[in-house]
């Protein structure tokens, strides 16, 4: 995580003051005893006036934590603590100790935090409990951001947040927690939190498996909070009833900047109401309604509303309605005519015919088939060791393309589908995936997509760079390392499938290429790298010619 000293000075009230503080971040540290953390240790202990400390994409042991913990009690002056992807490979049992520790020597120093992130920490609800003393501290009291995106949280780890969260008067600005399935029942916990604060600045809940009760609820607290500038619901049910709640909210939130609904089936229907209400109410700069089965109809009606105004070509920055029913070229033409720059409309994805809209009982009810179960990944507390050769044989059943740009591009992997995809292509093809639940499914998805980019590296700079931040989150989303590295070795057709069903899609040369530059990079875990190499060096006497020809050009793929 990098550090805006600007933004970071203005977090903490004192613009004259300058930032200061200690960032590890990215490193890779393994810390498992007090001596592993030392170089942290001495950094704090050097610093007199340590406002922020960062110690994102390393891996924190118990030991390690409590003796950062000693040279924390030191510092009442810090502001900013940065804790995200920093239990990578620990077990279940650790973290709460941990966290645990990190609070209590932030408690004895009586520090008030401003930011604490802890995102891409898989620690569940039984990390929440570990993070519960600290949060009802004094230490939180005054926080005004906090980062608990891709935890694992569930139902459970939503209550319990919310719990802690509302055990003393809080006034977030900034609450993040995407990737959480915290479904109805933990939005509505937290729902009461938010009502209650009416801070709210920033909301971000993206994929969380929310239905329109649960949005209903979150509805009737953003009412509470009329400050509220950006709200993210992308990729949940929302649906026709849950937007027409959020619409009843719309006209309370004057300063209401950046709105992002995509992937919520919201329908024709939902589209209509949010329009009305916009044009009503709120002067938005940014609109993500993309892949909601709306028609063109209603598409129509809300570009109209957005530009009802004649402020609306120079206060639009950005108006999403990709993966829509756009209707025909006329259509498309009077869109982009009004919307002018800011509109994002994917001509290769709109449809002269309209979606067909059923009742509110195609909502899919949230109470069937959800479970109350806790949903924190535990793959990271499971080492288990398995023979890269063994076959699996993988679930594909959750990972069915629809007709999206990234199924379009997945089931066709040109360099024409993957500019489609706008201009930050990884980050649309991770959200699309980040829908698969299961592990293995989910895996198997990345690598897929990661080959499909890659094969295409060769011939284009954006596959290229693309490939390369695939590569980076392909690490952190899977959880297995036995698993990823089975299922890139069967990509790369170093092992052989037994799956009749598994497809090469992709230019395999090239993917070695793309492999190359990133295999020694210091976030690539040495087991998999290793495994890699192993399987290169001994298969490449029986590879094609040309797969050979490309990796003697690269050594660092065999030595």
């Amino acid at each position: 995580m990098s550090i805006d000293l600007n933004s970071l000075s203005t977090a903490l009230n004192e613009p004259n003051r300058t930032a200061s503080g200690v960032d590890f971040s990215g490193r890779s540290l393994k810390l498992d005893t007090e001596k592993d953390a030392q170089p942290i240790i001495d950094a704090i202990n050097a610093c007199p006036d340590l406002q922020y400390l960062t110690l994102t994409g390393n891996t924190l042991g118990v030991e390690a934590a409590q003796a950062i913990s000693k040279a924390l009690t030191r510092h009442p002056e810090l502001k900013t603590a940065s804790f995200s992807d920093m239990f990578t490979g620990r077990m279940k049992t650790e973290i709460p100790p941990a966290l645990s520790a990190l609070g209590d020597g932030m408690i004895e120093a009586g520090a008030r935090l401003k930011v604490l992130d802890l995102s891409d920490n898989a620690f569940g609800p039984i990390g929440v409990e570990g993070l519960a003393k600290l949060l009802q501290s004094d230490v939180c009291s005054q926080l005004q951001e906090l980062h608990l995106n891709n935890n694992g949280l569930g139902i459970t780890g939503g209550r319990l947040l919310a719990r802690a969260l509302s055990a003393s008067p809080r006034h977030l600005r900034v609450f993040v927690a995407g990737r959480n399935r915290l479904e109805n029942e933990g939005a509505k916990a937290l729902a009461n939190v938010f009502q209650s604060m009416g801070s709210l600045e920033e909301v971000s809940m993206p994929q969380n498996g929310i239905y329109h009760s649960g949005i209903t609820a979150l509805s009737e607290a953003f009412k509470e909070n009329p400050g509220l500038s950006c709200l993210n619901l992308n990729d949940n049910t929302m649906g026709p009833t849950g937007a027409a709640a959020i619409a009843t909210a719309l006209p309370r939130l004057k300063k209401l900047k950046s709105i992002n609904f995509g992937d919520c089936l919201l329908k024709s229907a939902g589209a209509k109401a949010l329009a009305k209400s916009l044009k009503d109410s709120v002067l938005l700069e940014s609109l993500d309604l993309s892949h909601n089965e709306i028609g063109r109809e209603a598409c129509m009606e809300v570009v109209d509303a957005l530009t009802s105004l004649p402020d609306s070509s120079d206060r639009l920055t950005r108006v999403v309605l990709a993966g829509n029913s756009l209707g025909g070229a006329d259509n498309k033409s009077t869109m982009k005519k009004k919307l002018g720059a800011s509109a994002e409309l994917s001509d290769g994805e709109g449809s002269e015919d309209e979606y067909v809209t059923g009742s509110d009982s195609d909502e899919m009810e949230e109470e069937q088939g959800q479970s109350d179960e806790d949903s924190a990944p535990e793959d990271s507390q499971n080492h288990i060791t398995r023979d890269p050769g063994e076959e699996i044989s993988l679930d594909r059943s959750g990972i069915e393309e629809v007709h999206t740009d990234v199924g379009k591009f997945l089931n066709n992997p040109i360099v024409e589908n993957l500019i489609n995809l706008g201009s930050n292509p990884a980050d649309v093809i991770d959200a699309h995936l980040q829908s698969i639940r299961d592990q293995e499914s989910l895996t198997l998805a990345y690598v897929e997509a990661l080959c499909c980019v890659s094969g295409l590296s060769a011939e284009s700079v954006t596959a290229a760079e693309t490939a390369r931040l695939l590569y980076h989150t392909l690490v952190q989303r899977a959880r297995q390392q036995w698993l990823l590295a089975n299922t890139l070795l069967r990509a790369l057709k170093l092992i052989k499938s037994e799956n009749k069903d598994y497809k090469i899609r992709w230019r395999i040369p090239a993917c070695y290429s793309a492999l190359a530059a990133e295999i020694d990079a210091s976030y690539f875990p040495a087991a998999l790298r290793d495994t890699l190499k192993f399987f290169v060096a001994s298969k490449m006497a029986s590879l094609p010619a040309e797969v050979r020809a490309v990796i003697e050009k690269h050594p660092n793929l065999f030595t």
